[in-house]
């Protein structure tokens, strides 16, 4: 049945059977870094605010202008996404990671390379789906387009065996 207006996501089974959507990345990678107490640390957020401020400054979207910078923020959000052309069981899905910091490169540099030890080479589990392998495959320092900020970003890659 197709109802007009409706949007249609595709759903593509893993090796367990279960569905699996890339946006589900977006709520994955949530996860993964919002409970990693290095990188809350390194964000300022301490263990009695996570819930809070998590969400404050751990964002899943790319960020519209910013505004005075005055903590750090961590920013991501998926940049492309597809089956390999080769092999139409494997889906990949590049994801941008931006470290802004109030003009603090250092800290912009702890935070990124605790994101790259996190991420790279890394075979994760999320929700029950086993094999979803990560690689950090750039990292460069990004324009802010505003004076009092810097930017740190990691792309990352993601790719997944679906069957």
């Amino acid at each position: 049945m197709n109802v007009e207006g409706a949007h249609f996501v595709p759903k593509i089974l893993s090796k367990g059977g279960e569905s699996f959507v890339v946006v589900d990345l977006y709520h994955h990678l949530y996860e993964l870094l919002s409970t990693d107490n290095q990188l809350l640390a390194l964000l300022g957020i301490a263990p009695e605010d996570k819930d809070s401020l998590s969400k404050q400054i751990i964002k899943r979207r790319k960020l519209a202008q910013l505004s005075d910078v005055t903590k750090p923020l961590l920013s991501f959000y998926a940049t492309s996404g597809k089956r390999d052309t080769d092999n139409p069981l494997l889906l990949t899905s590049f994801f941008r990671l931006d470290v802004i910091t109030p003009d603090d490169v250092e800290l912009a540099h702890q935070i990124a390379n605790h994101l790259f030890h996190l991420l790279d080479g890394k075979s994760l589990s999320m929700n029950g789906i086993e094999g979803l392998d990560t690689y950090v495959v750039s990292q460069q320092e990004s324009d802010t387009g505003h004076s009092s900020a810097y930017c740190f970003t990691l792309i990352t890659k993601f790719t997944l065996q679906v069957c």
